[in-house]
């Protein structure tokens, strides 16, 4: 791993700027008929705020980087749902995929897109349909994360949830044990990461405190991204080449989450732990329990929500 180099284009030495680049893509197939192609799982309002699950994710990453470094990533028909939600963000900062193509290609061409305009950049990944409570926690994983990756050019660090039951529906990380790890106290070196488990392995895990839940949230330099992507998935690398024509090229690239393109093979990933509540809303059983909890009503037959009140 290597220590932090000179700041990138423009940055002065030492400086590099953050940016929040926020993914609209889920498409939220297990929550239909609720969540639709035209407004699909980030646009539903779930809290007592009724603020949709994108606004909250914008809303809560804006406490520590400023609206004119957050970049959205939503598919192209979804343009009008963004800006009717988000009034202040800028023109430059909406990149409209012409094509759904998983988390690797959009947040690949985000990337590229940062490196065009500030030589380069530290990226703050988050998805877009998450519910978080425990904020400050969250806020403070997210800042030692960014701190972590200033000081170390090679550096990708994910975010880690304590698991709170033995989930089926999520993804692990295992992290490494004590004196093996990063050197930074809350930072540690990922062993690997895996697969959603069946019952009985994730019992497993949920007594073994080196494993956590895989909140699909990465926080890198788009330079260690870009050189990640160009070695183990070049097939999106040599797709970036042009971004003036990326509405052609876009749809050559593979569909593929970033987590089997990069983070599975790459070398010197980290991991931020915490304890502040997660939920990724994949489905009904998860959507209700969160419902409830922020005393929000609904309509619902069958098991399925039809509509939220």
């Amino acid at each position: 791993m290597r220590k932090k180099g000179p700041g990138a284009r423009g940055q002065g030495p030492g400086k590099i700027e953050v940016y929040a680049v926020i993914l609209v893509g889920g498409k939220g197939k297990r929550l239909r008929p609720l969540s639709t192609d035209a407004k699909p799982k980030p646009f539903l309002s779930i809290t007592k705020d009724k603020k949709t699950m994108f606004r909250k994710t914008v809303d809560r990453v804006k406490k520590m980087i400023p609206l004119a470094n957050v970049m959205i990533v939503a598919n192209k028909r979804h343009k009008g749902l963004v800006k009717s939600d988000l009034r202040g963000l800028k023109h430059k900062n909406l990149m409209l995929e012409p094509a759904s193509r998983n988390t690797a290609p959009a947040i690949a061409l985000a990337a590229r897109i940062l490196e065009k305009r500030v030589g380069d950049a530290i990226m703050v990944v988050l998805p877009a349909d998450h519910y978080i409570s425990g904020e400050k926690e969250y806020l403070s994983s997210l800042k030692k994360a960014v701190s972590f990756v200033k000081a170390n050019d090679d550096a990708i660090v994910t975010l880690g949830i304590k698991p709170s039951f033995p989930a089926t529906g999520y993804g692990y990380i295992k992290i490494r044990g004590k004196g093996q790890g990063s050197g930074v106290q809350g930072v540690c070196r990922v062993e690997k990461f895996v697969e959603k488990p069946e019952i009985g392995r994730a019992r497993k895990f949920i007594k073994d405190k080196r494993f956590v839940w895989n909140a699909g949230m990465f926080i890198m330099k788009a330079s260690t991204l870009l050189k990640n992507i160009e070695k183990f998935a070049p097939k999106i690398s040599a797709n970036l080449k042009n971004i003036g024509n990326i509405a052609k090229t876009y749809k050559r690239m593979p569909d593929i989450s970033i987590d089997y393109a990069v983070m599975e093979k790459a070398s010197d990933i980290y991991c931020v732990k915490g304890s502040y509540g997660w939920q990724d809303v994949g489905g009904f059983d998860s959507l209700k329990e969160i419902l409830h909890k922020e005393s929000r009503c609904f309509v619902e037959k069958d098991g399925k929500v039809l509509r939220i009140l």
